[in-house]
């Protein structure tokens, strides 16, 4: 029976070339589906529906519908800078009788910190309180001021210096001597009849009137943030004394000016958020347009990570701003494929089989890429990385098959080929197969693109078995060449490695076992991490923005607790002291080290508690009245809609419907009826701080609060991104654990399949487990944390590492049945896949290291980490496995072969007889055997004969 590549049509042509002919019909497609391709990067939408985070997450932003919100602010931004306003009215518009004028598309809706302080105001709240409600929000107290001792004034250089020297000497800081103001505030913008915004204005004036002007004001990163080093930094510069000044003390007095930082909040019209770079590049615009230079405008949120995360994928890509001589920045993806052009061309020596390895390596990444988009899928952080591996899979067995051919020994090209195609063919499926199996094993993550990496990538195993051992014979038969002749293959040196492998098996086998279990100790230290900050460089200009935004003004991220008041609690308390519950809350959430700023509804009403005992009774009844209206007021306008609604709607919410949590019926999240009142936390995101710590503290605060509430305590929970993050970090290291899991559990079942005993299928696993665990391990004693683009490369490795492990334990059997001495057979056997093993190695792995540029720190760690297992791979390939078939793993299979020759039955050592079948395929199939035998073997038994391996195979008349 003759192959698919012997076949030939009723004209004549051979089956391959309509292969090719249809691969060049699809690549229009292919190219078609990779312009629809659309970049996906939300973190919040990796978990499932069913989660319980995932349904706590919905539940909240169906109460508070999320907005993509920015903070913008610039190096000298206060209170009072009149760019504020102007910015807010380039992005906004002004409204004119209910008809918005100017303002970009992209943007919803501005605050800046004068509508939240003029609301506080208007409620007859104090400046000075409004003040603090509105700090860690979008005012920042801005740099230490210092006055300094009459004596002292006269050497104000000669003060600053000293202050430098003493804060790099004992504390380590670097100080900036900085200099801002608050402008006094312009009213130029004010109408006469907005009575509370005059009234702000004035409170302003006053507030700028009274501040005092400090002699030198100090800046370094981080002093909001380390309170405690801030603090005894203050206590060193008090007894501060410099020589001129006759030894005596400098610094009269330190001190904060509270709005010497502000910031707007921008949210996304709905043009903004399907686009969110246009949006930011409009912000970017209008800051310029209002003389606030580039270099100086800092923005954080969502949106900003996001936009950057998305552009960064595609500058790995192609960066258009990079010049076009540097390949490093202009795309680093494309210079980690022509990394691996010109090590395959220096590995295989030939520019021909170069060029054929690499357009099938390609054509298997496009093809699998272009099922993306057809298939409702997304580009996100995590399939960025799956064509450069279905390169690496795909260069892989087209080098075996290389190999093969080159050793060959048939002078003619079409026999050639033909002959490597069979005898690749069963080892390439089986290495496919295996590595099929890893990569779908992640299909058991709970992350959705994880699970979608899984299913896409074990497709593109698929396709690169179908490239590999169909399409790249069918290239080479339509571009001849003879092979080179044996005596111009010279792998001696890999013989002699195998026989110094052989002679030393014990020790080496030991060796490699304690080096294992040291890395294995770093396990100990094994973290992950999901913060999309966390994927970026501390140099670029993402992080930096980020750092000066929550050292200066507000933490970027936001935590929330949920208090809910049932309809009991709600009749028998009055509205105020429920507000008063939430504010004592809110104070208390506030002192926590981790959180910058609070805010809820109750910072817009004034909670001042009335002096009952001064009031007549009358003055009472009206008191009481007026805390009953004002809850009526609130509750009414929410269900009335409107624009004053939506505001009220996002700090309190009145629920019609039940809804349940963990399962159908707790009602755990609401009763119909509930009052719900949101208190938002703004968090750093770039602290280390543990988040399930975090939000295990804020949940004991608000329980805490709320325990002398009368009519029982109401109930409340914590939600939010940062119990998402934490979440996701969670099914994150699940994933790593349960999806190589599967995939050790399902390879390991092939093996015993394949080799028939428990035993040896144990000791062939050995080398593919052992670069997972070294580089794993290696990754905990350094400390760096598991992201979600190096949990794939477990999986990955384990595929890859199984594809060198079968074919030297294929050509080690193939020779023991030849009746070739154990350790003359790992010599051989060494030598017939070294080479191939090296090139692939060297090829894929030295390739993958110039991924290490990368910006994109996912794509960088997954360049560099997939480097170092495929070299620990070869490791274990070329120095444990020959010292494992020269010892217990090549001893059961060579009784194994034994017991076949002898005719009895099989007794796999630690396992049960099993039953000899006729022709066991997976072990006694001849390497040279064409793919047409291959198939018979299935159908009839028969006593096959073994040849040399590298003789030709005539085909016979009744073939």
């Amino acid at each position: 029976m003759k192959s698919f590549l012997e076949r030939r049509d009723r004209w004549g042509n051979g089956y391959s070339l309509w292969l090719i002919v249809a691969i060049v019909f699809l690549i229009p497609f292919m190219s078609w589906s990779l312009r629809q391709l659309r970049m996906e990067n939300d973190v919040s939408g990796w978990l499932p529906a069913d989660d319980p985070q995932s349904r706590l997450l919905n539940w909240y932003q169906t109460l508070f519908p999320a907005e993509d919100r920015v903070l913008v602010s610039w190096d000298d931004c206060s209170l009072t800078d009149p760019r504020l306003h102007d910015l807010h009215i380039r992005l906004a518009g002004l409204e004119r009788n209910g008809v918005r004028e100017g303002g970009s598309r992209y943007v919803h809706d501005v605050k800046e910190p004068n509508d939240l302080l003029e609301r506080m105001v208007a409620e007859g709240i104090p400046f000075d309180t409004a003040l603090q409600r509105a700090h860690g929000l979008v005012l920042g107290d801005g740099p230490l001021c210092l006055t300094l001792t009459d004596a002292a004034k006269s050497h104000t250089l000669t003060v600053a210096r000293a202050i430098q020297e003493m804060a790099a000497q004992k504390f380590g800081l670097t100080i900036e001597l900085v200099r801002r103001t608050l402008p006094v505030p312009s009213s130029s913008h004010l109408t006469i009849e907005d009575e509370d915004a005059w009234k702000l204005h004035s409170a302003l004036e006053e507030y700028v009137k009274i501040q005092q002007q400090p002699d030198l004001q100090l800046f370094w990163p981080r002093m909001h943030i380390d309170t405690a080093q801030t603090a005894a930094f203050c206590d060193a510069l008090a007894n501060l004394t410099v020589k001129s000044v006759d030894n005596e003390k400098c610094i009269a007095g330190t001190f904060y000016i509270p709005g010497s930082m502000a910031a707007l909040s921008v949210s996304f019209s709905d043009a903004g958020v399907e686009d969110h770079a246009e949006a930011l590049a409009a912000i970017r615009t209008a800051a310029v347009s209002v003389g606030i230079p580039p270099e100086q405008l800092h923005m954080g949120g969502r949106p900003v990570a996001g936009t950057a995360m998305n552009a960064a994928v595609k500058n790995a890509g192609w960066n258009k701003a990079a010049p076009a001589w540097n390949l490093l920045r202009r795309s680093p993806i494309l210079l980690s494929i022509f990394a691996t052009v010109i090590l395959s061309f220096v590995m295989l020596k030939s520019l021909r089989l170069c060029i054929l390895v690499q357009t099938v390596s390609t054509l298997c990444a496009v093809a699998t890429v272009s099922l993306v988009a057809p298939t409702g899928g997304t580009m996100n952080m995590v399939l960025v990385v799956m064509p450069t591996l279905l390169m690496v899979i795909s260069v892989s067995g087209a080098i075996h098959l290389c190999n093969y051919w080159k050793n060959s020994g048939i002078n003619d090209p079409v026999k050639s080929v033909l002959h490597a195609a069979s005898v690749a063919w069963l080892p390439c499926f089986l290495a496919s197969a295996t590595t099929a199996i890893g990569l779908a094993s992640l299909m058991v993550s709970s992350l959705i693109p994880v699970r979608e990496f899984g299913i896409y990538a074990s497709i593109g195993c698929v396709i690169s078995f179908i490239c590999v051992l169909y399409l790249m014979p069918a290239l080479m038969l339509y571009w001849p060449a003879s092979p080179p002749r044996p005596e111009q293959i010279s792998h001696g040196i890999w013989n002699r490695l195998g026989r110094f492998l052989s002679k030393h098996a014990t020790a080496n086998c030991w060796l490699n076992l304690a080096i294992t279990a040291v890395c294995v100790y770093g396990f100990c230290w094994f973290r992950t991490e999901t913060k999309v900050i966390r994927y970026f460089p501390d140099e670029s200009r993402l992080v930096q923005d980020y750092n000066f935004l929550e050292q200066n003004l507000s933490g970027i991220v936001s935590v929330d607790t949920i208090v809910r008041f049932n309809t009991t609690q709600q009749d028998k308390v009055p509205f105020l002291d429920r507000a008063r519950q939430v504010m004592d809350i809110q104070e208390a959430l506030r002192q926590h080290p981790e959180v910058s700023g609070t805010l809820s509804l109750a910072s817009f009403i004034d909670l001042e508690r009335p002096d009952l005992k001064s009031m007549s009774v009358m003055e009472r009844r009206n008191s009481k009245l007026r805390e009953n209206i004002i809850g009526d007021r609130v509750h009414k306008k929410i269900r009335a809609g409107g624009e004053d609604a939506e505001s009220l709607a996002s700090m309190i919410a009145l629920p019609e419907k039940s809804a349940d949590w963990k399962k159908s019926g707790d009602q755990l999240l609401n009763v119909a009826g509930d009052e719900v009142w949101r208190i938002t936390c703004q968090s750093s995101i770039m602290s280390n701080y543990d988040y399930a710590k975090l939000t295990a503290e804020l949940a004991s605060i608000a329980e805490t609060g709320l325990k002398e509430f009368p009519e029982g305590r109401p109930a409340h929970l914590v939600t939010g991104l940062i119990p998402i993050f934490l979440r996701t970090q969670q099914a994150l290291l699940e994933s790593l654990i349960n999806s190589f899991g599967m995939a050790l559990v399902l390879i390991g079942l092939v093996l015993v399949f394949l080799l028939r005993s428990v035993s040896a299928a144990f000791y062939s696993m050995l080398p593919n487990i052992m670069p997972i665990a070294i580089m794993f391990g290696l990754l905990g004693w350094g400390n760096i944390h598991v992201d979600i683009g190096t949990m794939i490369t477990a999986s990955v490795a384990l595929g890859i590492a199984v594809d060198g492990t079968l074919h030297l334990m294929t050509w080690f059997q193939q020779l023991i049945r030849e009746g070739v001495p154990k350790e003359e057979a790992v010599a051989r056997a060494l030598e017939r896949c070294g080479p191939a093993l090296w090139q692939t190695s060297a090829a894929i792995g030295l390739g993958m290291l110039t991924l290490y540029p990368v910006e994109l720190l996912l794509i960088s760690r997954f360049g560099w980490i997939m480097c170092g297992m495929i070299f620990a791979a070869l490791w274990g390939d070329v120095i444990l496995l020959p010292s494992l078939l020269a010892g217990p793993l090549g001893s059961i299979l060579e009784k194994m072969e034994q017991d076949k020759k002898s005719g009895g039955p099989v007794h796999p050592p630690g396992g049960s007889p099993i039953v000899q079948l006729p022709v066991p395929v997976s072990v006694s199939l001849p390497l040279e055997v064409p793919v047409g035998e291959v198939r018979a073997a299935f159908v009839a038994p028969r006593t096959p004969h073994f040849p040399r391996i590298g003789s030709v195979f005539p085909r016979t008349a009744a073939e």
